[in-house]
């Protein structure tokens, strides 16, 4: 590695070792089932899964050094460290919402898009080798990232800074706004601005991918404006105190499990009726609960089912821990 350039990587040197093996055979490209829908999946083989892994290590602290450089921090809150969907719906608490999604989002993020931040990575990279490269990373079928590499989430990324850049420069001091992914999401402080309208906020987002050369496409079904009481963002519930939470649907589905649980002494067959494949599914999908939740509701339920808990052996170093701490509050 170049010690010159911490963020230096060996991008032609690795995509040479896979010049052996056929585009087709480099990643399984295949459809399953979710909620009813079909949704790609993309599994790269597991060499090529390591290398991308390797990389993304690096790319990400490149993504994150450009986002400091270009004083925009702020606005990014996926596939960086300590932030998430939670930090993202935090970023818009006390304010009413405005929220858009991008249509195709990977599909319509280029190669061209972050080729220079990958030359900025190995100074080897060029117009005559970067078939090397693109294969690995670029999907036949649509031109744009493939969905679900360990990197997809950084290069993303850095293809948009730019984008948040110019947008940021031509909306009103009080406007805030923030990206997980395929959201962008906008709200205010203090006095509502008088730009802070879907139309024209939807101009100024065109405006500024026009000008910044990015051919990504707002999905204006998805477009919506959420006000004060209960809000949505990323997937994460706002209540009237602006406290985060789940949603009002996942807090009845526990309260109703732990209830069914405290009665039943076969915890595979319950899961099984809930469409969990396991144990540790469910225990994460509760635990992504706990995470989000700013009112503590989450906890105080399986604190009152704590013996259904201990009998089905879930939670239970977190409800030890809870009894240790109060036994010396």
């Amino acid at each position: 590695m170049n010690r010159a350039n911490q963020y230096n990587l060996p991008l032609i040197q690795d995509g040479q070792k896979f010049l052996s093996v056929a585009d087709d055979q480099l990643i399984r490209r295949f459809k399953v089932k979710d909620k009813g829908k079909l949704r790609d999946v993309n599994d790269p083989i597991p060499e090529l899964k390591n290398v991308l892994r390797a990389w993304n290590a690096v790319i990400t602290d490149h993504y994150a050094k450009k986002l400091k450089d270009s004083d925009t921090s702020q606005v990014a809150h996926a596939y960086l460290p300590h932030k998430s969907i939670q930090t993202n719906a935090r970023a818009h608490l006390h304010s009413p919402v405005i929220q858009f999604d991008f249509k195709g989002f990977y599909d319509s993020c280029k190669f061209e898009y972050f080729k220079k931040e990958l030359r900025e990575l190995d100074p080897r990279l060029d117009d005559q080798n970067e078939h090397i490269v693109k294969r690995l990373l670029i999907d036949p079928q649509t031109g744009g990232v493939t969905q679900g590499l360990p990197v997809s989430g950084a290069l993303a990324g850095l293809s948009l800074i730019p984008f948040w850049v110019d947008l940021g420069k031509n909306l009103p001091d009080n406007i805030r706004f923030t990206q997980y992914s395929d959201d962008l999401t906008f709200s205010y402080v203090g006095r509502m601005p008088p730009g802070f309208t879907i139309p024209s906020l939807t101009q100024k987002i065109y405006e500024a991918l026009k000008k910044t050369g990015l051919d990504f496409k707002l999905n204006p079904d998805k477009t919506r404006r959420q006000k004060d009481q209960y809000r949505k963002v990323t997937g994460i519930r706002i209540n009237h105190h602006n406290q985060t939470t789940p949603s009002r649907n996942d807090y009845r589905f526990l309260r109703h499990a732990l209830y069914v649980l405290s009665k039943s002494d076969n915890l595979d067959k319950e899961l099984t009726k809930w469409g969990f494949t396991s144990k540790s599914a469910f225990v994460g999908k509760v635990s992504y609960m706990r995470s989000i939740d700013s009112t503590n509701k989450i906890n105080r339920l399986i604190m009152k089912y704590r013996m259904t808990c201990r009998k089905h052996d879930i939670f239970t170093t977190w409800i030890d821990q809870t009894y240790k701490r109060s036994a010396f509050a």
